[in-house]
């Protein structure tokens, strides 16, 4: 027995290993710092923004200018805490966000606060667009329901038209879209993939100067951002096929942001309301089993699938009230990005160099961001202090041989000749 114990354990050291390296990899990879585009130089200031996310990439809003340090050509470099901003107090860069809205006939049906789904849907999405509003003018939204057509209903259709109604937060066109949508009867069947496809092939549009920024352009680069809220599931009859295509998409596009919101119940409560004895699957809504009504089912599943793929947050509750904070939190996830300004010691004309940050997260860990390198460009200084000092010593002492004294002989000289008169 003791030589099989022994034989076992040679044989497993290395899986066991391997399983505890990637959960604590896992973990580590859970809170991130980044540098979320390149150094905005002006002269010998340079500029960054940052985000720091922990689990499910949640942005982490509370930290302060002590949890910063800057390392600039591999130097630690103290920064004024006068040029430290908070996500609330930096200038937003240009947004642009679809909010792709679930328009099928479960979302007439009331939510567990007896509001509903599209009441609360809707009130939640005048939050999310007052909250975008409150943080600067550069933010750009697009309202789009989708549903696919029915018996007896027209359906939603996204296309282009439909996608690019794009109007300031704080346009009051947009609050009267939603009372608009409000007066409908929801009453399409759900398709996820396709709306939300369209939509990323839309922000993804490599000729709509929007969207695409040059590299050498000194403009900011934009966020990039879809919100789907959906109560449903996909029913198209091809789902993993449709999700595969979908998820080579996303791949393509890795600049576009999904933040997913699941509204209705979990499928541990579906699982419980039901007696299932545990938590509701796509399987228990199949045809002839009956075990959960159709119109009550959220995939979850693929919900956060979506979001995990392209960095989004991924969020569920069946609460209207629920509902608005969770777009809060798709807001800060978009708009949630810490500022700093230096002066770079070292602002020679022409010459490059490299900054990364290091955060320190709530839990007392340190996060840090890949480098990114910037340049000092034509203003900024041409030479060191010490030797534009000298320079000017030099000048001053040439222009007193060469100019100063000259005259000073001249005069003396007509002195004497004026003596001798």
């Amino acid at each position: 027995m003791s030589t099989t114990i022994a034989f076992w354990i040679r044989k497993l050291s290395v899986p066991i290993f391997l399983i505890g390296y990637l959960g604590t990899a896992n973990q580590v990879q859970a809170q991130v710092a980044e540098i979320v585009q390149n150094p905005s130089v002006n002269e010998d200031r340079v500029t960054l923004r940052i985000k720091v996310t922990g689990s499910d990439s949640k942005p982490l809003m509370g930290l302060d200018e002590t949890d910063f340090r800057l390392n600039v050509d591999n130097q630690l470099l103290e920064f004024d805490p006068t040029d430290w901003r908070s996500p609330q107090e930096t200038e937003p860069p240009p947004a642009w966000i679809l909010v792709l809205l679930d328009m099928s006939g479960s979302m007439s049906k009331l939510d567990i606060r007896g509001t509903t789904k599209l009441e609360g849907a809707i009130q939640a999405i005048r939050e999310f667009l007052n909250g975008l509003a409150d943080r600067g003018p550069n933010t750009m939204v697009s309202i789009v329901p989708f549903g696919k057509p029915g018996q007896g209903c027209e359906g939603y259709s996204v296309d282009e038209n439909s996608l690019n109604k794009f109007f300031a937060a704080n346009e009051f066109k947009l609050q009267n879209y939603l009372n608009n949508l409000s007066k409908l009867t929801p009453c399409a069947s759900t398709n996820l993939y396709e709306p939300l496809g369209r939509a990323i092939r839309f922000l993804g549009n490599q000729n709509d100067s929007r969207f695409i920024i040059p590299e050498d352009s000194s403009q900011p680069t934009p966020r990039l951002s879809v919100v789907l809220l959906s109560d449903g599931y996909h029913t198209e009859p091809n789902e993993s096929q449709d999700f595969e295509d979908l998820t080579s998409l996303i791949r393509r596009n890795p600049q576009i942001i999904v933040h997913t919101l699941g509204y209705g119940l979990t499928p541990e409560q579906l699982g419980e309301k039901y007696r299932l004895g545990r938590a509701a699957t796509r399987a228990d809504i199949s045809s002839g089993t009956g075990k959960v009504p159709e119109e009550e089912f959220v995939d979850r599943e693929r919900l956060t699938e979506v979001a995990q793929r392209t960095g989004g947050i991924a969020e569920f509750s069946g609460d209207a009230l629920a509902i608005a904070d969770k777009l809060k939190l798709f807001l800060d996830a978009l708009l949630g990005e810490y500022e700093i300004t230096y002066t770079e010691p070292n602002a020679d004309r022409g010459s490059r160099h490299t900054v990364n940050v290091a955060v320190n997260v709530a839990d007392g860990t340190t996060v840090e961001s890949e480098s990114k390198s910037y340049r000092i460009e034509v203003f900024g200084r041409s030479l060191p202090t010490s030797t534009r000092f000298s320079m000017v010593l030099l000048v001053l002492l040439a222009l007193g041989i060469g100019g100063v004294l000259p005259f000073w002989f001249w005069a003396q000289s007509l002195k004497r000749e004026l003596q001798d008169l």
